[in-house]
């Protein structure tokens, strides 16, 4: 009985998991919560690129501080897994440096647009500790689902 509880238990879940998704997927890019999900390196350029215009910074801000979370760390980690695949993700880590060639997203526009609205969402949070919250789901994108896992260069 126990068994078939625990297989119910999960067969639910995943069809909210599935449901979810569906709805995120749905839901019109004119929303003012609506953020297009970067996939590519061209994407986040482009995303850069747009981030040049004060109006769409701000807007981006706006739309991003109605992700919240339960804490800084939360609201760092949603935030992320709003803008960017896991493939991408695992592109990047908060200053660049390493053997894995991987991208810094510190002196970008978006990681700005991100410190901002976390300075919004809690006004005691310091730069440092912004920093952390951003740099731990990069670090773990590779082992997530769809981050590519770690691979030398």
């Amino acid at each position: 009985m126990c068994l078939f509880i625990s297989v119910f238990q999960k067969k639910v879940l995943s069809l909210l998991v599935d449901i979810r998704h569906r709805l995120k997927e749905t839901q019109p890019a004119s929303s003012a919560v609506h953020i297009d999900r970067m996939d590519t390196m061209e994407d986040f350029e482009l995303q850069e690129q747009s981030l040049s215009d004060a109006q769409a910074f701000d807007t981006l801000v706006l739309q991003i501080s109605r992700i919240g979370g339960r804490n800084t760390k939360d609201c760092a980690h949603k935030v992320l897994d709003r803008f960017f695949t896991n493939s991408l993700m695992a592109k990047f880590n908060l200053k660049g440096k390493g053997k894995r060639g991987k991208r810094p997203i510190e002196g970008t526009k978006v990681y700005r647009a991100i410190q901002e609205e976390i300075m919004k969402f809690d006004k005691a949070a310091t730069e440092e500790f912004i920093k952390g919250s951003v740099s731990e789901p990069l670090k773990h994108a590779p082992q997530r689902t769809g981050g590519g896992g770690f691979s030398m260069p």
